[in-house]
This record gives C-alpha cells, structure tokens and sequence, in this order.
C-alpha cells in the first residue's frame, strides 16, 4: 500500500468531496435540509491494490438550507477498481454535523401535498435565469437529494458530476403515508461538459426520508 498527501484544493480532493456530499445528503437530507461540502482541508490517497483507491479526507460541512453554521468531519472514501461501473464506499464521521430542527416544516409540508388536490407538476427548477419560486423550492431540494443518489452511485475517478436543474415534476398519488414523485433531472458532467439525464421515481416522508425506488438513464442531450 503507497500513502501520498494531496493538495486539499485540488482535483482529486475536490472529486472525494463531492462524492461524500452526495453521501452525506443521501443519509441525512431532506426538502428542508440540504448539505454542502465548503472545504476540505487535509486529503490524503492511498492505493488500495486490486481493493481500489482510498481517499481520506478532513473537511467542514454546513446545510444551506437552514443557513447553519459549519461542522468539521472525517470520512474515507473507496473507488473499487474493475471493469464495472460500482459506486464509491463511502464510511464518515461526522459528530459535529449541523442538524437544525426541521419537523414543523416538513410536517407542514406532508400534511400539505398528501392531499390529492394539491398535487403537482411543474418544470424547469430553476429556470434560465436561475429563479426558484418560494413554492417550489422544497422540490427543488428533493430533486437535488434524489439526484445525490445517482450521483454517487455513478461516481468514479474519472467523473464528477453537479445537478443542473430539475426539468420536470409529477407528483403520483401517495401510498402507504408516502408522497411518491416522478422527476427528470439534469446532471452537468464536469469532465465531459455533457448534460445527462435521468428519469426518477421517488419517495418521501418526514418518517422514511428520501429513497429512489426506480431509475431510468434517458438519452443525452446537449441541454441548455
């Protein structure tokens, strides 16, 4: 096994950041809370042999949501090696992660959209001038944690992957006390500058948090 020290500012640190951001919301996420990686400050790589490459990282974390304040972590992520496309491990210490009380909000907001009558569809979050209507903004953030999902189970040494927008929104009638949502999302490829996107049906209660229960790749587009 070969141990380096890496510059925290650069790539291959930055590309572990993302990787545990997209964990990290995954895990905890929810329309009202919504983590960012905002610096890592110690990485560390180290060559796993056939296992993969490790990177092991020191960075602060804050939700932008709920405007907290930051939390400094620990987290070592796992690229395996093969031929296979197989997500990073991701194991993360996080004692200090700031977690703002979100329950009346979420609540209001289940209580609100588990009525029939109030559901929606709606398209391009945001818009091409970046503007999110109030209304929509728990729905953007729900597509941004759906997004995590896929964003980190394709994730590799060779990509690093942002959400661009939400291009669609269909909310499906509520099963067993969970909204249920069809979205489309975009994701910008930052290696290849290509727009991906991906069809998501996916689930949400304040209860059971975010799960992608279907994923579909669609063809690639050269999106604006």
């Amino acid at each position: 096994m070969t141990s380096r020290e890496l510059n925290p500012k650069f790539y291959e640190a930055s590309r572990a950041g993302q990787a545990i951001q997209h964990y990290i919301n995954t895990v905890h996420g929810s329309p009202f809370r919504l983590y960012t990686v905002t610096q890592v400050h110690k990485a560390r790589a180290e060559d796993m042999g056939e296992s993969g490459m490790k990177y092991i990282l020191e960075f602060s974390v804050k939700d932008i949501v709920g405007e907290s304040s930051e939390g400094q972590c620990s987290a070592e992520v796992l690229y395996p090696r093969g031929e296979t496309q197989r997500p990073p491990q991701v194991q993360c210490s996080c004692d200090g992660l700031p977690r703002l009380n979100t329950t009346d909000k979420e609540q209001a907001f289940y209580q609100q959209y588990s009525v029939n009558s109030n559901a929606v569809t709606a398209s391009s979050i945001p818009d091409s001038y970046g503007h999110v209507e109030p209304d929509m903004v728990p729905f953007w953030h729900l597509g941004r944690l759906a997004a995590s999902f896929i964003m980190l189970n394709e994730s590799n040494e060779k990509t690093l992957y942002n959400m661009a927008q939400v291009s669609k929104i269909k909310q499906l009638k509520s099963e067993d006390d969970q909204l249920n949502f069809e979205y489309e999302v975009l994701l910008h490829d930052m290696i290849s500058q290509e727009i991906i996107r991906w069809k998501l049906l996916i689930t949400w209660s304040p209860a059971r948090s975010v799960k992608v229960v279907e994923s579909e790749l669609l063809p690639r587009c050269r999106c604006n």
